[in-house]
């Protein structure tokens, strides 16, 4: 009895994870943009207004700056995706992406489960530098 209680909580946690809500988050209040972000399963998904080459150039630098170890970095023709570690050991990935309409995306991770207040700084540092 005990085994099916621990599978039938183990495979709702799963479920809960992959499906969870995404949470749209202002991404520049001060300014008024209307712009807006979402943060779903541990990932914080935003719009940037650069081009993939600069935007990552600008991100390996800040990340440089505010004491994250870099620890490599993945190229592919859709993406470039930074992986890098903070003080606790705490793995970091940075992924840019170009959109079809010319746009193109951030995707921020801080940690196993995400940590939105810390992927917003990383995000408005890349976009303030950039």
């Amino acid at each position: 009895m005990t085994a099916k209680v621990s599978i039938f909580s183990l495979l709702a946690l799963i479920t809960l994870l992959f499906s969870a809500c995404t949470t749209p988050v202002a991404i520049d209040p001060v300014s008024g943009q209307e712009q807006s972000a979402k943060y779903q399963a541990g990932f914080f998904y935003a719009p940037i207004d650069a081009a993939p080459g600069a935007i990552f150039r600008t991100a390996i630098r800040v990340l440089d700056e505010n004491g994250y170890y870099r620890t490599g970095e993945l190229h592919k023709e859709t993406a470039i995706t930074i992986y890098a570690r903070k003080v606790g050991d705490e793995k970091i990935t940075v992924r840019i992406k170009q959109l079809a309409d010319g746009q193109s995306q951030m995707c921020i991770r801080v940690g196993r489960l995400g940590n939105l207040a810390e992927s917003q700084t990383i995000y408005a540092k890349i976009r303030d530098a950039n």
